[in-house]
């Protein structure tokens, strides 16, 4: 969720290896145990609360996995319905923070729940936000193309790496298949776009982000991200092995 794409910035949004099931899912009303979004979009006033300054529409936690595959790697320690559910929910705290990102929101970055290292997780999201703003421009992002969504446990001789890098260690992590094309633009007050960062079609962008399922008030059932890691560098490959691999 975090860091933008391109040579220096990857990402639009930023013992395994066993067999998994695989599942298409059309959405979440196909899990068993369905995840839970926000039955109301709530007051202004509860989204300032979370560093909003305006209240993003109901649609942005109306999410789906559409056409998006969810692999269960986790031997049983995980339910297939469950990583359906928790799959559902990254999904959906995604969608927060690209509509954060695209609505320049960088408090709610900071502070709206979406992660407990959200400084870290989000860095790269925010920094593109106040760097724009104080050159006068807003921010507009397209997202990476969202094929698979791997759940994968984390064993804890990974725990060292990942609280090396700031970050918290959790037992699972998604593993992103995603590819290009994305975007990341400046848009000047008199319209015109300058092109920051852009990934190429079919381009691989492949990202390792860890979390756990947690339930706001406002936002529903989402992936809170405690570790992101970008699975194209050799460094992250070489601390992290299976975990990368495609």
């Amino acid at each position: 969720m975090r860091r933008a794409l391109g040579a220096v910035a990857l990402l639009l949004l930023t013992a395994c290896g066993q067999s998994g099931t695989a599942t298409q899912s059309p959405g979440a009303a196909h899990s068993a145990t369905p995840t839970v979004a926000a039955t109301t979009t709530g007051d202004l006033a509860a989204w300032q609360r979370k560093g909003a300054t305006e209240v993003p529409p109901a649609s942005v936690a109306a999410v789906s996995l559409g056409g998006v595959q969810v692999v269960n790697q986790t031997n049983g320690a995980v339910s297939d319905a469950d990583a359906q559910r928790w799959a559902l929910a990254y999904v959906r705290a995604n969608a927060y923070e690209f509509w954060a990102w695209n609505h320049m929101q960088d408090q709610f970055l900071q502070n709206g729940s979406l992660s407990p290292v959200a400084l870290r997780v989000f860095s790269y999201d925010i920094s593109t936000i106040r760097d724009a703003r104080a050159a006068g421009s807003t921010v507009t992002v397209t997202r990476l193309v969202l094929r698979r969504l791997v759940l994968r446990p984390v064993p804890d001789s990974a725990r060292a790496a990942i609280q090396a890098q700031v970050f918290v260690y959790t037992p699972y992590a998604f593993f992103l298949d995603q590819v290009g094309p994305s975007e990341l633009d400046w848009v000047a007050a008199s319209g015109t776009k300058t092109v920051k960062a852009r990934r190429d079609p079919g381009a691989a962008a492949p990202e390792l982000v860890g979390g756990q399922v947690t339930s706001d008030p406002l936002m529903g059932d989402i992936w809170s991200a405690t570790s992101d890691f970008d699975c194209t560098s050799p460094n992250v490959r070489q601390s992290f092995g299976a975990l990368c691999n495609a």
